[in-house]
């Protein structure tokens, strides 16, 4: 089997996993951004997502998206404990942390990431600036009517 084979049969199996905790533990709207997410790495050339079990990976995608959205904030309507997506992949829990760090950094996701986190997260950590050079939220433009 090639490398673009192998590639291929990694990202189907991880998306059975990824389908499978979304259904008992996700909104549409997290599964959506945990789906995009892992076809986002599946298109990355140079990120070899063919090492390391599978489970780890799908733990891993799951961790971002929990943290970019505030899952694990227990006032979450959508809370999720850490240790529930380690339980259900049967994962070590540093371990999936660490990968959700290196994913992270490769992808360049931070807390609010646009298109991975809901557009109130996104508008509320995002800064624009204003043409008389004043620095607020993206949430604030649009309520003074700027945006």
């Amino acid at each position: 089997m090639d490398s673009k084979e192998l590639k291929q049969k990694r990202i189907k199996e991880v998306q059975i996993l990824l389908e499978d905790f979304a259904t008992h533990h996700l909104s549409l709207e997290l599964s959506g951004y945990v789906f995009k997410l892992w076809a986002q790495l599946g298109r990355k050339r140079h990120y070899v997502i063919t090492s390391g079990k599978k489970e780890i990976w799908a733990a891993a995608v799951v961790y971002v998206i929990a943290r970019v959205n505030f899952l694990f904030d227990k006032s979450s309507s959508n809370h999720l404990e850490p240790d529930l997506i380690s339980g259900f992949f049967g994962a070590n829990k540093n371990t999936v942390a660490g990968r959700a760090r290196d994913i992270e950094n490769e992808c360049k996701i931070r807390i609010g990431h646009e298109g991975l986190c809901s557009q109130e997260i996104s508008d509320s950590l995002t800064s624009v600036q204003l043409p008389n050079k004043m620095i607020v939220s993206k949430k604030m433009a649009k309520a003074m009517g700027y945006l």
